[in-house]
């Protein structure tokens, strides 16, 4: 990988970050979505990407605060996951290798509407086995396709009458969980090359740096205008991989 690329990539990583970090969502959609559209890396390595930064900088938290998981609907959520997370990575190898503009297409269709769901009024719902086991499946093939689990069940669980710190920490164990079983499904398909892994290995510093900078940025920035600049974002990017790979 060429140094202006690595620059280009560790600067939209450190974008994202923030933006994830202030607002709450979308790393791995912006991530995704920005790399797909500027050509820096194959789909399929960056989903990779996505996966190993998103396990490595929760997991720790996770473990601290297993307590704060809510354990139905973690096992509901990542048991109707884990099936249809395969269908996705399958469908990802096939759509990369035959159909890669309409894989392109269909990633920014997916994050227009994962970004209609976040503008959606939230009302409370009951905790309903059948609505967790939906999302889950969802969350599942988004995963498997892009390795984003989640506008779902971002959805499903902030829709529940749970304390904010049991739905961040049961999100965050859902995500740890999926990001993993992402990562080892990885050898069954399009494996990263030398120079994917070790720019993955040179992008953990500047995600935890980021996250930091993030982190005590949180009380003097306006949450609602980040999430309005990060959907403002997703939005662009997601029309553009439409736009680009459409004339085909």
């Amino acid at each position: 990988m060429v140094f202006e690329t690595l620059i280009l990539m560790f600067a939209l990583l450190s974008v994202a970050t923030l933006l994830q970090t202030l607002s709450g969502f979308g790393f791995g959609l912006i991530v995704v979505s920005s790399f797909t559209l500027l050509n820096i890396m194959p789909l399929t390595a960056t989903t990779f990407l996505v996966s190993f930064l998103s396990l490595f900088n929760s997991v720790s938290l996770v473990f601290r605060n297993t307590h704060h998981v809510n354990k139905q609907a973690f096992i509901i959520l990542l048991s109707t996951a884990i099936p249809f997370l395969a269908i996705g990575y399958v469908l990802l190898e096939y759509l990369s290798q035959y159909m890669s503009n309409w894989l392109n297409v269909l990633l920014g269709c997916i994050i227009l509407l994962c970004c209609a769901l976040l503008l959606v009024k939230r009302s409370v719902s009951s905790t309903s086995p059948f609505g967790f086991g939906v999302a889950g499946a969802l969350s599942g093939v988004l995963g498997g396709l892009f390795s984003t689990f989640g506008p779902p069940v971002v959805f499903q669980c902030y829709r529940q009458t749970w304390s904010i710190v049991e739905i961040r920490i049961t999100l965050l164990a859902f995500f740890c969980m999926t990001s993993l079983l992402r990562l080892i499904v990885v050898p069954f398909g399009a494996l990263p090359s030398y120079d994917m892994l070790i720019s993955t290995l040179f992008a953990v510093p500047v995600v935890l740096i980021f996250t930091r900078i993030g982190r005590l940025l949180t009380a003097r920035v306006s949450a609602k205008h980040i999430r309005a600049l990060a959907l403002l974002m997703l939005t662009l990017s997601g029309s553009l991989l439409i736009i680009q790979n459409i004339q085909i």
